[in-house]
């Protein structure tokens, strides 16, 4: 009985030691909540991460300065492509003169035809 008494004491004390560190690892967590609150430390980690993702894209913008002008290129042309067309059916459009031309020959045609 001494044998199971003993590995009882022992089982015991192993318990208490971690309630103990069980208790002072709550207190902690307690305490530092009680300094910060969890929707202040979301807010500080989304602000860190935010800024060093801005950091890095900024980086990135350094190195590659040629892509992000001709991103910036391929964007306006797409958002102005309706003035662009029209722009390019302006500049291919036949001339002016060409129609009137046209135009002048067919009344000389009804003219022969009535005399």
């Amino acid at each position: 009985m001494s044998e199971l008494a003993s590995r009882l004491a022992e089982h015991r004390a192993a318990r208490n030691a971690a309630r103990a560190a069980h208790d002072a690892n709550l207190a902690q967590v307690k305490a530092d909540l009680a300094a910060r609150s969890i929707g202040g430390r979301i807010a500080d980690k989304a602000r860190d991460d935010a800024l060093d993702l801005a950091d890095e894209a900024l980086a990135v913008a350094r190195e590659s300065k040629g892509i992000i002008a001709g991103a910036v290129g391929a964007l306006a042309l797409w958002f102005l492509r309706y003035q662009v067309i029209a722009l390019t059916a302006r500049l291919f459009k036949p001339a002016a003169v060409q129609e009137q031309a046209d135009n002048a020959a067919e009344p000389d045609r009804f003219e022969e035809q009535a005399e």
